[in-house]
């Protein structure tokens, strides 16, 4: 959805755009706010970025545990980036724009993931498997619940449909009747996914992307020689604790905790 310049400039979402926001996000899985981060602070990021993971990349014995890449599939990667300035950015940890609606979504307080993640598709990378990244907490129920978990995506390049846009069924998130294997996978089988129509996250640099986590997705192939990155960050609901919850108090610096705000030090649960 479009934003008007005004809601762009200040970081503020109308009470008109974060309603038909959320109501998009509940009704679809995912909401994409197109183009709204600065072409200049998309630059200086994408760099940042890039240059870490060429980093990570090209020797991974020389980088700490915690900023090595994670895991590389066909082609698909995911790079955590150290807890310091200045990848701990606010308009990345505490985005504006996506801290209106986990407000709305979740209430007041939620919390969110740290290390957070840098997903890049590499050229010739291929298709994945359609998949959700959590199920339903409840899955014997016939009804789907409300989110437990968001998954925010800011695009720190074009998505286009040759490299590889993110592929998203409307609605899946909503679909309960899964079986115990894929309750236990995540995996879509072909038979079900092919009776369900798709779409996909085409949208300029400097767009957000906010996803209910049961939605089902995946990454197309990249068909173009450059790399495409963007940035992961999980949030939930105050109650849940996911289960690969990683403690990131250890992992900052005085120096950089300075940086932090009391917002998103409660966000993370960071503690000093």
């Amino acid at each position: 959805m479009q934003l008007t310049s005004t809601e762009k400039k200040t970081y503020t979402l109308s009470a008109t755009t974060l309603n038909t926001a959320i109501e998009t996000l509940q009704r679809d899985g995912f909401v994409i706010f197109d183009d709204v981060m600065t072409s200049p602070w998309v630059d200086d990021t994408r760099y940042l970025f890039t240059s870490a993971l060429e980093s990570s990349q090209s020797d991974q014995s020389d980088q700490s545990d915690q900023s090595k890449i994670r895991h590389t599939q066909n082609g698909h990667a995911g790079f955590q980036p150290p807890l310091k300035v200045p990848f701990l950015d606010p308009l990345i940890i505490e985005n504006p724009f996506v801290f209106q609606m986990l407000e709305r979504l979740f209430g007041e307080h939620f919390f969110g993931c740290l290390p957070y993640g840098c997903n890049a598709s590499f050229p010739g990378s291929e298709t994945q498997n359609v998949h959700r990244d959590c199920g339903h907490i409840f899955p014997e129920e016939s009804f789907a619940m409300p989110p437990l978990l968001v998954v925010v995506n800011i695009f720190l390049d074009d998505f286009t449909k040759e490299n590889g846009a993110t592929e998203i069924w409307p609605g899946s998130h909503r679909i309960v009747d899964a079986d115990k294997e894929e309750t236990n996978t995540l995996k879509i089988s072909p038979s079900r996914w092919s009776k369900h129509a798709s779409t996909q996250t085409i949208a300029p640099s400097g767009s957000i992307v906010l996803r209910d986590m049961r939605t089902w997705h995946r990454g197309p192939a990249n068909t173009t020689s450059k790399i495409r990155t963007m940035l992961s960050l999980v949030y939930y609901r105050p109650y849940f604790m996911p289960d690969n919850l990683t403690t990131a108090n250890e992992l900052i610096d005085e120096a950089d905790w300075q940086h932090i705000s009391p917002r998103a030090q409660l966000t993370y649960r960071l503690r000093r």
